[in-house]
């Protein structure tokens, strides 16, 4: 699992949901240890593992849906806006949401957005609650957000009356994000674990090597085409140039923070979103032809230029569907259920019971019948006296093959020794009705069903 970048945070995030605030196994993504909101959401409602991911998904259609009805209510018709929305979802925060699993950056992007264009102050505040839970690096984006909100205010209702709205909006929307710096570097600090805190993950940064060429590339595949609308905001708003400027200044000081603070290079530049929606606005209410021809040409190469995501030691590009629906089929042996019930296995010969639990977890969250790894797991907790867990895992061999009489039997021992010889016995019923004549001969089988006629009950 931790050969491949794309499933190695999804490990991490299945972990995290079950054991909500420890500190991750995995040093590569030790910091994800509070960002909490979507394993947290996971655990409560018991959402299976595709489920959990697929909020990613889910966040990718809400932010493309949200830039389309922004673009719309500033009046564009819908060939721009569609072209500007292929445009903006061709970026990194698309592709890091859809094609690695436990990355939303998609709902982070959603809530720069909201910050930026909501209509009233409560989905700003509210953006401003729950997003840096998904990724601290909210913080970075929200001044710029802010600041995006005070244009798009000023431009649309006057400056005058925008910015005392903008104050008071800013005040809580910043008083709501400081809370949370200090709940999370105050608070939480003395339970963080070392790749957790501001000195252990900027320590376990290794950007310091990497090539110029490398940072440039990341910034352009942040946002590829989409770039022309971010340069076209500023340069487009050089009327009023103090504000032009403050724009300026924000995006590169928020790029340049994001590559500081970040391995992968690309991703840090979701944090610019509100800048480039800015600019597709901006680009819009030109009438000259060639605005009208860059969304149209900004389309095609968003399209067509060959898109990745890079990373300071590695860069990964992006495939087209026709191949990750034959991954899907034949998917790589790093994620394959059978070879960590195999490795599970290995370790409890060795008595190594800790790395056998914890490869038979992932193997029952990757498998898509989990008999084998439960079984493998049940067996193992009963040999260590745990016979209440070792029933959960019989009775999910029960749920997903009630035709093998092995699960009845590994339960109705299990009730056996819990005191339940009723539900032992209705079981191993189950069990003999279902199992061959060979199968109830089995030494195993006959030693219990004396054991269970020895019991009296």
């Amino acid at each position: 699992m931790g050969s491949l970048i794309e499933t190695r945070r999804g490990a991490s995030v299945l972990w995290q949901a079950d054991h909500l605030g420890a500190t991750i196994p995995d040093p590569l993504h030790g910091a994800i240890q509070w960002r909490l909101l979507f394993p947290l959401i996971g655990h409560w409602l018991n959402l299976p593992a595709f489920a959990l991911f697929g909020l990613a998904d889910v966040g990718c259609v809400l932010a493309l849906a949200y830039i389309v009805t922004v673009l719309r209510r500033a009046g564009l018709g819908w060939l721009e806006t569609g072209l500007a929305a292929t445009i903006l979802g061709s970026a990194s925060w698309f592709f890091a949401s859809v094609s690695w699993l436990g990355y939303y950056d998609s709902w982070v992007v959603l809530a720069l957005l909201l910050v930026t264009f909501a209509r009233s102050s409560w989905p700003v505040w509210l953006a401003c609650c729950w997003a840096p839970w998904i990724d601290e690096r909210f913080v970075i984006g929200a001044p710029l957000a802010l600041w995006g909100r005070y244009l798009w205010q000023a431009n649309a209702d006057g400056a005058k009356q925008s910015l005392a709205q903008w104050r008071r909006e800013f005040s809580i929307a910043a008083g709501l994000v400081a809370a949370f710096v200090l709940v999370r570097l105050g608070l939480l600090s003395g339970y963080s674990g070392s790749k957790a805190t501001i000195a252990g993950y900027l320590g376990g940064l290794k950007i310091g090597d990497t090539p110029p060429s490398r940072f440039l590339f990341g910034v352009w595949e942040g946002w590829r085409a989409g770039w022309v609308f971010v340069v076209g905001a500023v340069l487009l708003g050089w009327r009023n140039r103090p504000r032009a400027v403050g724009l300026a200044v924000g995006v590169v000081v928020v790029a340049l923070v994001g590559l500081g603070t970040a391995q992968d290079f690309s991703r840090s530049m979701m944090f610019i979103a509100p800048a480039a929606v800015l600019g597709v606005v901006s680009m819009a209410g030109v009438a000259a032809p060639w605005a009208r021809w860059t969304f149209r040409a900004g389309a095609v190469a968003a399209l067509l230029l060959p898109a990745h995501l890079v990373m300071n030691d590695a860069v990964n590009p992006i495939f087209y569907l026709y191949h990750e629906l034959a991954s899907l089929q034949n998917p790589p042996a790093a994620i394959m259920p059978e070879l960590f019930e195999l490795r599970a296995i290995q370790a409890m010969q060795g008595g190594n019971f800790d790395q056998a639990g914890a490869d038979l977890a992932l193997a029952i969250k990757l498998a898509r019948d989990p008999t084998g790894p439960h079984q493998q797991r049940g067996i193992m907790l009963a040999s260590q006296g745990h016979w209440s867990e070792a029933k959960q895992d019989f009775s999910a061999m029960v749920e997903f093959e009630p035709q093998n009489p092995d699960g009845w039997f590994l339960r109705a021992q299990a009730e056996l020794v819990l005191g339940d010889a009723a539900a032992s016995r209705t079981d191993m019923d189950q069990a003999t009705s279902l199992g061959s004549e060979e199968w109830s001969r089995r030494p195993d089988v006959a030693r219990f069903l004396t054991r269970l006629k020895a019991s009296g009950r």
